[in-house]
């Protein structure tokens, strides 16, 4: 698999799309992933990249410069079961589950719902494909956000 870092091309579309605390948010977020070697790949949808955390696809990120705001979608995949991560961390991860249909227009849309899944050691009905879904995070939630992401390097 090539190496993909493009933190450069990532923080110039923060600087060019977004303002205020959301672009510093941002730019905080693209820090962390360099300090932590997550890499990034920019992909076919607007203001949108993909997070490789030790060579697996594990996030997607969007930049919205029309609503000043950009989001973090945690991918389930390595979120199966149990983890690492503490219980207030997991609370607010139950907190950000996102169940289809919701958002994204549902199972007819993705085609990749699951019937039950289990996550952080919770079992939920009918998620979404990449059900923790953290939209315009602010700082204290991002920190959150990133300390999920370490549970899995």
């Amino acid at each position: 698999m090539p190496k993909r870092k493009k933190y450069n091309l990532f923080e110039a579309q923060i600087n060019a799309a977004l303002t205020g605390d959301a672009q510093k948010n941002a730019l905080d977020f693209a820090a962390f992933l360099r300090a932590n070697d997550m890499s990034l790949e920019k992909i076919d949808v607007p203001g949108g990249w993909n997070v490789y955390i030790k060579g697996i696809n594990s996030a997607f990120v969007q930049i919205f410069s029309d609503r000043n705001e950009f989001n973090v979608v945690l991918h389930i995949s390595t979120y199966n079961g149990e983890s690492p991560a503490d219980d207030e961390l997991k609370a607010f991860a139950w907190v950000h589950i996102v169940l289809c249909p919701q958002g994204c227009g549902g199972p007819a849309f993705c085609g990749e719902s699951q019937n039950r899944r289990t996550i952080f050691g919770k079992e939920y009905e009918s998620t979404c494909q990449s059900p923790l879904a953290f939209l315009a995070p602010d700082a204290h939630d991002l920190k959150k956000v990133q300390n999920l992401m370490l549970t899995l390097k």
